[in-house]
């Protein structure tokens, strides 16, 4: 199994950053973020042209957390930075303990 150490995010937005989206990145993880850094001018002038700004980050990522259910959030700043963040939804789900026997269900966060 590969080790995925970052994720490629690409955004292209029209004038004034309105009207955002997510632009297909060119692979689904990378190794290492340098392969990633690598990769991702070529990506970026890829797309050029068709929007009026495009936004490219390498995230670093838990291995861990590329085979779990994340959620990959990201937020174009008004200085026109990308933020990139991957948060874990099984952290937010409830942990249920069950034990046979007169016990109750412990229901934990």
């Amino acid at each position: 199994m590969e080790h995925v150490a970052a994720i490629m995010m690409l955004i292209g937005c029209g004038a004034a950053n309105a009207d955002c989206r997510e632009i297909p990145s060119p692979a689904v993880g990378f190794e290492t973020v340098e392969e990633c850094q690598a990769l991702l001018k070529p990506a970026l002038r890829s797309v050029e042209g068709q929007f009026g700004i495009t936004y490219g980050k390498c995230a670093t990522i838990d291995p861990a957390l590329f085979l779990e259910d994340a959620t990959i959030t990201w937020d174009v700043t008004s200085s026109g930075e990308l933020n990139v963040q991957v948060v874990n939804d099984a952290a937010d789900a409830a942990i249920v303990v069950a034990q046979k026997g007169s016990r109750s269900v412990v229901l934990s966060n």
